[in-house]
């Protein structure tokens, strides 16, 4: 298999889970904690976060913003942090749970 072939390979089995995780987080967390190759994804959210994080320290040096504009972002910033923290928390706790079920049977 050529290297950019797998490439697009891992980029589609990763936008489908994730997608997956996105619409019904119970039914691909069960199927992610049965192939346990595809458990980096549920930490996907997680990656969200660092990117999120970086993207405000660049953009805090790059543009000076005051008033109103300021609020907008610090909004808008504050709402995708906690959002994309509950969905992280939703996705451990599911996944724990699997974990735990089928380590007992």
């Amino acid at each position: 298999m050529k290297n950019s072939t797998m490439i697009i390979f891992i980029t589609y089995v990763w936008t489908k889970v994730l997608l997956g995780l996105v619409v019904h987080p119970y039914k691909s967390v069960r199927e992610v904690s049965r192939h346990r190759v595809l458990l980096p994804v549920v930490l996907s959210p997680l990656y969200a976060l660092i990117g999120l994080f970086l993207l405000g320290r660049i953009g805090s040096f790059l543009f000076e913003v005051s008033g109103f504009k300021r609020e907008l972002i610090s909004l808008v910033l504050s709402t995708g942090l906690i959002s994309i923290l509950l969905w992280q928390f939703l996705l451990l706790y599911l996944l724990l749970s699997f974990l735990l079920a089928f380590r007992r049977s």
